[in-house]
């Protein structure tokens, strides 16, 4: 997939971006643990005539962090993106993480959402700090850790696949076979 990679300096500011394909703007929010180098699902957009704007989030990439030190301030920047790449109006698309800023983006820059398509996105706080899954991904996908972590679950994958699928089924491209004795099964 042919894709430009640029910055955008603002305020004193690094927003990262990509853009893949050419047609009607898409402007995608990424979840978490990615950046403007996603490819999940663009093809299909592309091919079908879209073109696919992906900031990389506050902290991310090369987006400063402090872009994202709230939801105004992050989609103020978003808004100020599009404006620098003379797009008026995009179809917003927001998966996991990237929900909250999406739906804040589409309810204050109305003049630049043509549409907003939810996938898999969080919608409200699901985490807070007194989580202890909270405090473990603080751990495990801090900035300096984050890449050990996937090592560490590459790793796992490429050694036992078969446990690995069982609990992460999306994380795995090895096929898992069940083993089940239907003349044994309880229905």
């Amino acid at each position: 997939m042919n894709r430009k990679v640029g910055e955008y300096y603002i305020d004193g500011f690094t927003m990262e971006y990509s853009i893949v394909g050419q047609g009607v703007p898409v402007l995608v929010f990424h979840g978490g643990h990615s950046n403007c180098q996603e490819e999940f699902g663009y093809e299909t957009l592309v091919k079908n005539g879209f073109s696919v704007i992906t900031p990389s989030r506050a902290g991310y990439g090369a987006t400063s962090p402090e872009v994202g030190s709230s939801l105004s301030t992050a989609c103020y920047y978003y808004a100020k993106l599009l404006d620098h790449l003379n797009i008026d109006t995009a179809h917003v698309v927001t998966i996991s993480a990237g929900g909250p800023t999406a739906i804040y983006f589409a309810a204050h820059y109305p003049e630049h959402t043509r549409s907003l398509v939810l996938q898999s996105a969080v919608t409200k706080e699901w985490l807070t700090p007194k989580d202890i899954e909270y405090k473990a991904a603080n751990i495990l996908f801090h900035p300096k850790t984050e890449k050990y972590t996937w090592k560490l679950l590459s790793t796992f994958n490429n050694i036992f696949p078969n446990f690995i699928k069982c609990f992460l089924p999306s994380a795995s491209y090895h096929t898992r076979k069940p083993k089940i004795n239907l003349e044994k099964t309880m229905w």
